[in-house]
């Protein structure tokens, strides 16, 4: 058991804010690949689960805790965002496509989801180098490179 609680909760949490616009990006774009990626996620999202309870149930040694009852909502609270991004995805697999109203409905909410193809000077730096966040308040979510 390498990782920590703390570390645990950390993934669990960054891994279900990833998955979940993967979710909804998968769908607006109708992109198999991005839904892929969410399914690989939610693999991982297993995983990082099954690593906390593991933790949880060693540091409980029998005993009832509420603090360690808080901790599992979270981990279920995690999971069951997974699962909601992972039946986006398969909407998107499985080749459904959304009505319309919906996919417009989705389109005009508070957080924008778009495509950008970087130019030589960005593909030449890190994420960090270019401060996106900073400069921009943007968000990047997922990278394709060419294969």
């Amino acid at each position: 058991m390498g990782e920590n609680v703390k570390d645990l909760l950390e993934d669990l949490k960054n891994t279900s804010e990833l998955i979940l616009d993967l979710g909804y990006s998968s769908v607006l774009f109708e992109n198999k690949d991005i839904a892929k990626e969410v399914e690989i996620l939610y693999d991982n999202i297993d995983d990082i689960e099954e690593k906390l309870y593991i933790h949880l149930f060693a540091a409980a040694r029998g005993k009832t805790s509420k603090k360690l009852i808080g901790v599992m909502d979270i981990a279920e609270s995690a999971w069951l965002v997974s699962q909601a991004a992972r039946n986006l995805a398969e909407l998107t697999i499985s080749g459904r496509k959304l009505h319309p109203i919906i996919r417009d409905a989705l389109k005009d909410t508070d957080e924008t989801i778009f495509k950008v193809r970087a130019g030589k000077y960005v593909s030449k730096k890190s994420l960090m180098d270019l401060g996106l966040r900073k400069k921009y308040g943007v968000n990047i979510i997922a990278i394709r490179r060419k294969k």
